[in-house]
């Protein structure tokens, strides 16, 4: 996964400012440093999921290069993409398909016994296996 690096600053209404040098379209914050960070994993995963409406990002910069950026008392911090965020970002389209009934019964049971499972899921993981 590519690590882009995210420099962090102090708000003066307090908690955290965060810029990415290399998709200048992102800023977030968070109250806290934890807080920051997280939203900045999110911010990431749906830059690189939808983009910015036109609004373009370079390639990661190496944290020496972004530090040259930073001004003193910021922080830079690396920033990995969630691939669980990334998929909640994905487009989606909903689709009617027909199942036979005794079918349909089975993948519900599978559902249900499955954390984290739902028939979209099922579907998506079904076809995507099925494409390899």
């Amino acid at each position: 996964m590519t690590t882009y690096y995210a420099i962090f600053y102090k708000l003066e209404s307090g908690g955290w400012g965060v810029r990415f040098p290399d998709a200048p379209s992102i800023h977030t914050s968070g109250k806290d440093l934890d807080e920051a960070v997280a939203m900045a994993v999110d911010a990431l995963s749906g830059m690189l999921v939808v983009g910015r409406k036109g609004r373009e990002y370079s390639a990661p910069s190496g944290y020496e290069a972004v530090m040259a950026q930073a001004d003193k008392g910021e922080l830079v911090f690396p920033i990995i993409p969630s691939e669980a965020t990334m998929e909640e970002y994905r487009p989606k389209k909903r689709v009617n398909v027909m199942v036979p009934v005794d079918l349909l019964k089975r993948i519900d049971e599978r559902v249900k016994a499955t954390s984290g499972m739902d028939r979209s899921r099922f579907f998506s993981q079904a076809a995507e296996k099925s494409l390899r």
